[in-house]
């Protein structure tokens, strides 16, 4: 799964995970001293469900409120998880979550695979602002790049990036003497 919480619809619990603990659920509820009736927080116990989808949940069951409680005949329930076409649209609810992830998933490859390379020199790993490339000045209010094709640039530029991040305090201290800091 990839998200925690996505929302499946409107009356269908978030990622219902009850539905590959059934035959659990069902021992529980087949249990000798097992309660003739189930309540909003049995439920929410059993099913690892919240509140609301623990209501929707007694309202499958044919459950009915009374008082301020809503209750189910546990016969019910045991009826309800034993036929699996009453909660099937719950677990196409899961295919279709898992279909989207698998999407997201290819997606993010693709935008891994449209990345372009940069072809950086060795010695444009760890460069300081004295030792940038041919083509590159650097002055107070200007820069300027020569270049002979795309990739130049993106080396050029790669080379900038990194000896501003490796050097930034030589470039403050050439911005505040006004005195330029170029290469041939």
């Amino acid at each position: 799964m990839c998200y925690p919480a996505l929302q499946t619809a409107p009356n269908m619990p978030d990622q219902p995970s009850w539905i590959v603990r059934v035959p659990e659920i069902l021992e529980k509820l087949e249990a000798p001293g097992a309660p003739p009736f189930l309540d909003r927080p049995a439920v929410e116990a059993l099913f690892g469900l919240r509140r609301r989808q623990s209501i929707t949940m007694l309202r499958r069951f044919g459950g009915y409120q009374v008082g301020k409680t809503f209750l189910a005949p546990r016969a019910a329930a045991v009826d309800y998880l034993r036929q699996p076409e009453r909660w099937s649209a719950a677990a196409g609810e899961k295919g279709r979550f898992e279909k989207v992830c698998s999407s997201l998933g290819e997606a993010r490859q693709e935008l891994d695979l449209r990345r372009i390379p940069i072809p950086a020199a060795a010695e444009t790993v760890r460069p300081n602002l004295s030792g940038l490339p041919a083509g590159v000045r650097l002055q107070p209010g200007e820069l300027t790049i020569a270049f002979a094709s795309p990739a130049d640039l993106l080396e050029k530029l790669f080379a900038l990036a990194q000896a501003l991040g490796n050097d930034f305090e030589t470039l403050e201290r050439a911005w505040a003497g006004g005195h330029p800091r170029t290469t041939p």
